[in-house]
């Protein structure tokens, strides 16, 4: 029984190890690219940038589809992310909770955009009529951020929920364009790559010592078959 338990053992470091291996390798791959993303990739503000893209309609407002907030990524590891809105009139550019804006644009004719995508670049517009005139958006109390302008960034520091962005014209007149880009700061990502790239290096030399473990047991079965034989 004894002699029949080695080989058992063997096996089990031996598939322990290999999965080890795989596991820290993707690990410290993971963790290796948050290290290069956070010293290569964020701009001088600290940002991760995507290109900027135009949105267009006839329409009094564009606003997109539910942006939920919380589902997969935690709010802490998400930080903060910038709506950098320029075009050729005073713009208007505000979050408010989606059932909110849904409510105030009820009788607004507006489009929605739906669909969107920025790799490739690619968004749907669905335009819903209205005859109420919004007037200015920025005198609603509503908006969790906003900020009016022709070149102004919109800031805001992401919490959970179900969330609406809206572009409108700044006196909320038809014909809306703008060129918008949005940046993520991610704060904890440099701390996140370090720590995945140490638990990934951990699982790997846990790796190296259960192979070695099973070279000393496999040399001890060897002795001991020689000095039985």
């Amino acid at each position: 029984m004894q002699a029949e338990a080695h080989p058992k053992k063997r096996t089990g470091l031996t598939i322990g190890a290999w999965v080890a291996v795989v596991f820290g390798a993707v690990v410290v791959a993971a963790g290796g690219t948050g290290i290069w993303a956070d010293t290569w990739k964020r701009d001088d503000n600290g940002y991760f940038s995507a290109n900027s893209h135009r949105y267009q309609t006839q329409t009094r407002a564009i606003a997109t589809e539910s942006i939920k907030v919380g589902s997969y990524v935690p709010t802490w590891l998400a930080g903060n992310i910038r709506l950098d809105v320029s075009g050729d009139k005073p713009l208007f550019v505000g979050i408010a909770p989606k059932a909110t804006v849904d409510a105030y644009l009820a009788r607004v004719e507006h489009t929605e955009a739906t669909d969107l995508g920025f790799d490739p670049f690619k968004v749907t517009y669905v335009d819903q009529r209205g005859t109420v005139d919004p007037g200015r958006p920025a005198s609603e109390p509503f908006w969790a951020a906003a900020v009016s302008g022709t070149s102004s960034p919109l800031k805001w520091r992401l919490r959970s929920g179900t969330w609406s962005i809206v572009v409108m014209n700044a006196d909320g007149s038809r014909d809306v364009a703008a060129t918008v880009g949005v940046g993520v700061k991610v704060p904890a990502l440099l701390w996140v790559g370090i720590g995945l790239t140490l638990f990934g290096g951990a699982l790997l030399v846990a790796a190296g010592l259960m192979f070695a473990a099973r070279s000393r047991s496999y040399r001890r079965a060897e002795v001991t078959a020689a000095l039985t034989s």
